[in-house]
């Protein structure tokens, strides 16, 4: 593929699909002896190994992504990040967009990626964004690992990855399809994030802990103007944690408390009940040690049948990544409902008498942030009260 180059300005873009394994670093990782290699044999300039756009690492100060800070980094490594899906637009890639604005300025003559499906699985989406790019000036987007390449003065280069990338993204979509549909099935079996609650026997540091003491040590310090909770820090230290982490569940339980049931019981004091009574059976199972005892078969069937309502007992609107569910509201199962002996036995929940995980259409349905899978910061872009 680079037979003919010869100290090629080049620019590395590195990209992780959705649902693929492994990271961007170890991405970077297994290119870089073909990198060294081609430095080594002038077919391409040095290259400048700092990264542009999502940093393998930031620091506590740094936080996350910041498009105004990190697309203004100087390197020639361009790092999509992990997670961005092939199928989402190639013009929506703010990396992707920050290299062909520098390419057009004159800093490269090429891209190299791993694989050509880095771009995009989609040639002709990626054609959107880059076609004039390649045909008329005389840029190329090339693959390590692939002998043809966008841009290349062979006319049937580009049949050729047009063929392919169609029929493999085919395939792809089909594989994401399914891992949709598995999504969906784990929402019916009352499955579908972590547990808010820090269990017995689950190795955190605050496991077993009894949030209905969190709860009135909060009450007695009450309300901001701003409705926040008043003296954070204290409340933290006094749990072993930090304002933060008592800020943040004073929120949750707030939210929570405002939901009433229609037997009178707010969905806070049916979750402070879900959380004993996972914490008894963990403690009662017949091993000397709860961390044994989290570990056994049981007690983790338990705990995923019990995952939905422990992580949202006053319903959620899950993220965009359930195809149906996203545009639902979810109530899961109370594990306080039903036996829980047969809950730990049972790996089907939905063979349990009266289980049932309640799907409604979320409408305009106003919802709570802790009653939503919420993204970003602040729960922006999902919080909806």
């Amino acid at each position: 593929m680079t037979a003919d180059w010869k100290n090629k300005k080049v620019a590395i873009y590195l990209r992780r699909s959705k649902g693929d394994t492994g990271d961007t670093e170890s991405q970077l990782g297994r290119i870089e002896p073909l990198i060294r290699a081609l430095e080594k044999a002038k077919k391409i300039k040095k290259v400048n190994r700092s990264i542009v756009g999502r940093q393998f690492k930031y620091t506590k100060a740094e936080g996350r992504f910041k498009s105004s800070r990190d697309l203004a980094r100087s390197g020639d490594i361009f790092n999509e990040g992990d997670g961005e899906s092939a199928f989402d637009s190639a013009r929506e890639r703010v990396v992707l967009g920050e290299l062909l604005k520098r390419m057009r300025a004159g800093e490269y003559d090429a891209v190299l990626a791993e694989t050509l499906d880095r771009y995009s699985r989609d040639p002709l989406d990626f054609a959107t964004a880059a076609l004039d790019d390649w045909r008329k000036n005389g840029k190329q987007f090339a693959s390590l690992k692939e002998s043809f390449y966008y841009g290349s003065p062979n006319p049937l280069d580009e049949s050729i990855i047009t063929t392919q990338l169609m029929w493999g993204g085919e395939a792809k979509k089909g594989e994401s399809r399914k891992s949709r549909t598995a999504l969906e099935k784990k929402i019916d079996i009352g499955y579908i994030t972590k547990p808010k609650a820090e269990l017995r026997g689950s190795g955190s540091k605050g496991a077993g802990r009894n949030y209905r003491t969190v709860w009135a040590r909060m009450l007695t310090y009450g309300d901001t103007p701003e409705g926040r909770l008043k003296k954070p820090g204290e409340v933290g230290k006094s749990f072993g944690r930090d304002h933060t982490w008592a800020s943040n569940f004073y929120e949750i339980f707030k939210q929570w408390n405002s939901y009433v049931y229609p037997d009178g019981e707010t969905a806070l004091d049916k979750w402070f009940d879900a959380v004993d009574a996972v914490n008894q059976y963990i403690a009662e199972y017949p091993m000397k040690r709860d961390g044994d005892s989290y570990k056994q078969k049981e007690v983790k069937q338990l705990i995923k049948s019990s995952n939905g309502f422990l992580a949202y007992p006053a319903g959620v609107n899950p993220s965009s990544k359930y195809p149906t569910a996203q545009n639902q509201f979810i109530l899961f199962p109370n594990p306080t409902d039903f036996d829980i002996d047969e809950l730990a036995t049972q790996a089907d929940p939905n063979m349990i008498q009266g289980w049932t995980v309640i799907r409604e259409p979320l409408g305009e349905r106003k919802l709570m942030k802790h009653q939503t899978q919420f993204r970003g910061a602040g729960g922006k872009g999902k919080r909806l009260l």
